[in-house]
């Protein structure tokens, strides 16, 4: 088709304006658009087409040519007379060429300079006045033509005359055209009203239009808004299932996981995704973002340090098992060992770099250049006593032993002999006169002043050693292998003492003496750690269990009651030598009989032996003043204490059927006794305002005024061993005999509703939410139920996780967070929204759990039990997850960690906004 177009024959024009000089070049090309505008809009061609060889000519070697064909192409030859054209060659030409090929009745004068005089008499122009005629045109007209002088006008601005380019382009349109001035001027009247009418309908239709795509637009935006709001809540949703998955092999991705999908989708899911990522409350759990294997105590006790496999070594706080300060970087590959200097102010590191590093405590920064072994990668490395001298041995070369001076940095003499394949351990003796090597099968002593072995090696079987250690007065030596055999030597002599220690548990990656000598901890491939007794050569107790994957590292504090042991599972765990159990923060109370917490949370009454009560602060964990001791204290009896923690309601042991109070400042009774019924006490309660305390007795409960120390009213009539206010005291919730609460106005003393009979056994405990509207109760059921206060419906499903009944339940001051205790010795938290447990259970109780509360702030949780112990749990993370995980991330959580861990699709927003 683009073949058989015919060509388009070239347009013409209505006019040639032929000109020369500066004076009317300026004003020419605006009398062009005049003459072709007319009125015309935008849309529609020209009129009449204007050749003007300023503009409408393309440089090039033949001009003349190019305005040759403008000339034949025009219709009419428009001079621009003035001096400058009358002595123009190029305009005499023009005019030439029009004359001999067309006819002179088609050329119109424009005079924009000088005169033009026509002399009647004569019939032509008057050659002497006509100034600005071309010579060309003497003698050509028959009769005087019509000829149009530039006129000029004033515009508005001020400045000077400009030529009125409209006047002129109207009167050489009409010539062109062949139409009145008044003709054509009517035209463009009507032309224009045309286009007006044109530009409003275009005007409305495009309004129509642009309402239209504004509409889809909105549309589009609304529709496009939801499918990103479904993107990123698929996304978030895959972020919550990777961050449970992750939550024991990767912590740190777990919890930048969890925080992410709750930037991303801020939904109650996503939120307990970042409690059950952050909240570690159980004590002696240092968690780590990669494999650690290996683990030391300082010479004090108080500071744990730990390598990972991240190239990080981290120093630990062993009370209160939190970070102190950065990781010290420096490593390139995993760590493989720790050891503290003497004094505790210094830290020696390993790693499969190939480097030593020592480390100043103090500063926090590495001492000197990295001590480069050139063996390929240093499997452990040991500092002397008097930490002068270091021994490293590496397996990744030849398995060479050196020896370093740790003041130089510099290497004493050559590699020791001993090559063997395989991996390698050292240690040296606590007096430092000795240091063993094990590589290969072999275990070598050397002198450490000579650095000469100290007779043949020592030999468990056939199998790869793992490590060795010496006891703590040096006599002893011990090795383990890759069989899960340890073997133990006397140093002096060399003889083995008894038979390998056997299990089955795969093999045995590490070995630690008691301060005491009296056991060795060893850690095992299947993940667990075990205690044996040297004399008895028999296992102490049952295995340690908790890691998930193989036990690398084992380390005993100064003192020896605690074991820190390291794993693959990116894990250190602290274990409670004694109890042989993961270690959590305890409180020892002795013979303990009824216990009350203040509803504030940071006092704790503790009922002992010999009619005595002990106070005791939670934020510092310690007594408050003496115990209060008097035979009038029952203390197997229930006990409340007033919400600021200054009042104590007990028992009366002289009568069961009266209540004292007690100054717990000055330990004086406060007014006399209280009548609490027609039988033993079985409950009693004080109101938050302090102004009501209630008690249960008998068949019966009664209200009394604390001013007064008068009944309120009359005794409401129900059965209750569960009492609680209401925040505002106004109501009091009581659990009957037929497993439902009863709700009371204080008031009117009259019973305002109950729940349904939902739970299937007793109900032990019940408690309001901080703002008054969900009450929980907690069943021997095993279940934990929350209610609706305004429509004593059930909130959701109950919360089954316990596998006892459940004793005792507490809401957090913020009333987001659940604590619930357990006759299967075990705390639970919950997330009050989604009804779902928060992280593990805490451990650490060995018989039931009869109480649970919340610390100050809701950062801690306390729990007390039969087993005569208080046991305290850090719930700061609960309170301010976001918060939490970001102080725990300390700016690891950053654009690049972003696109690590979140997939594809929605945009980066900042984890940890400061």
């Amino acid at each position: 088709m683009a073949r058989r177009r015919r060509p388009r024959a070239e347009l013409g024009y209505g006019a040639f304006l032929s000109y020369s000089g500066e004076r009317d070049r300026g004003w020419l090309p605006h009398l062009r658009r005049a003459i072709e505008k007319q009125s015309r809009p935008w849309y529609k061609p020209p009129r009449i087409r204007v050749f003007l060889d300023d503009s409408s000519i393309s440089i090039g070697p033949q001009l003349w040519g190019k305005i040759e064909a403008g000339l034949a192409r025009s219709d009419w030859l428009v001079v621009m007379s003035s001096p400058e054209s009358k002595a123009s060659v190029w305009v005499d030409r023009e005019i030439e060429w029009w004359l001999r090929h067309k006819s002179v009745d088609t050329i119109l004068l424009l005079v924009t300079g000088g005169l033009l005089v026509w002399d009647e008499q004569r019939g032509d122009w008057d050659p002497e006045l006509s100034t600005a005629l071309p010579a060309r045109l003497l003698g050509r007209f028959t009769q005087q033509p019509v000829w149009k002088s530039l006129a000029l006008r004033q515009p508005e601005n001020g400045t000077g005359p400009v030529p009125d380019v409209d006047g002129v382009a109207l009167g050489i349109a009409s010539v062109v055209r062949g139409l009145a001035e008044e003709d054509l001027r009517s035209e463009g009247i009507r032309d224009t009203r045309r286009n007006l009418r044109a530009a409003r309908i275009t005007a409305a239709v495009l309004g129509l239009l642009l309402l239209v795509a504004s509409t889809m637009f909105v549309v589009a935006r609304i529709a496009q808004a939801e499918a990103v709001r479904q993107r990123d809540h698929a996304v978030a949703q895959q972020l919550i299932g990777q961050s449970s998955s992750l939550a024991t092999r990767d912590p740190f991705g777990a919890r930048l996981k969890a925080l992410a999908a709750w930037r991303i989708d801020p939904t109650p899911e996503s939120r307990l995704a970042m409690l059950n990522a952050t909240a570690n409350p159980a004590s002696g759990l240092l968690a780590h973002s990669w494999p650690v294997k290996s683990v030391a105590f300082s010479p004090d006790g108080k500071t744990i340090a730990t390598g990972s496999d991240d190239g990080l070594v981290r120093l630990w706080d062993a009370a209160t098992q939190r970070k102190i300060g950065d990781a010290y970087i420096g490593h390139h590959r995993a760590v493989t060992s720790v050891a503290f200097g003497p004094s505790g102010e210094t830290l020696i590191s390993s790693g499969l770099d190939g480097t030593v590093r020592l480390w100043s405590i103090a500063d926090h920064k590495q001492i000197g250049d990295a001590l480069d072994a050139r063996t390929g990668v240093i499997s452990s490395a040991a500092l002397s006593p008097d930490g002068k001298t270091l021994v490293l041995v590496g397996d990744g070369v030849s398995g060479a032993v050196q020896v370093w001076d740790v003041a130089t940095h510099r290497r004493i003499g050559d590699p020791l002999e001993g090559r063997a394949k395989g991996s390698a351990s050292v240690a040296f003796s606590p007096d430092g006169k000795t240091f063993a090597t094990g590589a290969g099968n072999e275990v070598q002593l050397w002198d450490a002043g000579s650095h000469a072995p100290l007779g043949k090696a020592l030999t468990i079987s056939d199998d790869l050693l793992s490590s060795v250690s010496f006891s703590g007065d040096g006599r002893t030596v011990a090795a383990s292998d890759t069989a899960g055999k340890v073997q133990l030597w006397e140093t002096a002599t060399r003889a083995p003492i008894g038979k390998p220690f056997t299990v089955d548990a795969g093999w045995v990656d590490s070995v630690a003496f008691s301060p005491d000598g009296e056991v060795f901890a060893a850690s095992y491939a299947d993940g667990t750690v075990r205690l044996w007794d040297i004399v008895g050569h028999t296992q102490v107790g049952a295995p340690l269990t908790g890691h998930i994957s193989n036990a690398r590292a084992v380390a005993f504090s100064p003192d020896g009651s605690t074991l820190a042991s390291a794993s693959d599972d990116t894990t250190v765990r602290l274990w409670d030598v004694r109890a042989q159990r993961q270690i959590g923060t305890s409180v020892g109370t002795g013979d303990q009989g009824e216990t009350e917490f203040s509803t504030r949370g940071h006092v704790l009454a503790v009922g002992g032996s010999a009619f005595t009560v002990s106070f005791w602060d939670i934020a510092s964990r310690r007594r408050i003043g003496e115990p209060l001791v008097s035979r009038d204290v029952d203390t197997g009896s229930p006990f409340a204490l007033s919400p600021d923690g200054t009042v104590l309601a007990t028992t009366s042991f002289a009568s069961g059927y009266a209540v004292t109070l007690w100054d717990i400042a000055t330990h004086r009774r406060i007014g006399e006794p209280l009548p609490a019924g027609d039988g033993n006490i079985r409950a009693m309660a004080f109101s938050p305002d302090g102004k009501s305390f209630a008690t249960s007795g008998g068949s019966s409960v009664r209200l009394w005024d604390l001013a007064t120390h008068g009944r309120i009213g009359k005794e409401l009539a129900v059965s209750s061993f569960g009492l609680d206010f209401s925040p505002d005291s106004r109501t009091l919730a009581t659990n009957t005999d037929d497993d439902t609460v009863a709700l009371w106005d204080v008031a009117t003393q009259r019973r305002i509703g109950e729940t349904p009979p939902s739970h299937t056994a007793q109900i032990n405990a019940v408690t309001f939410s901080p703002d008054g509207t969900i009450l929980a109760t907690a069943s021997r059921d095993s279940t934990v139920r929350l209610w609706n206060v305004a429509t004593r419906e059930e909130i959701g499903e109950p919360l089954t996780a316990h596998r006892g009944g459940v004793t005792s339940v507490a809401f957090s001051p913020n009333g987001r967070t659940l604590v619930t205790g357990s006759m299967d010795h075990t705390v639970r938290l919950w997330d009050v929204t989604t009804r779902q447990q928060i992280g593990a259970p805490l451990e650490g109780h060995s018989a039931d759990v009869t109480g649970v509360g919340f610390g100050p702030g809701g950062k801690t949780i306390v729990a007390w039990g039969k087993d005569d112990t208080l046991r305290l749990w850090d719930s700061e993370a609960t309170v301010d997850p976001v918060d939490s995980l970001c102080r725990w991330a300390r700016g690891a959580f950053n654009a690049g960690r972003w696109r690590e861990y979140v997939p594809a699709g929605p945009a980066f927003q900042p984890l940890c906004p400061r």
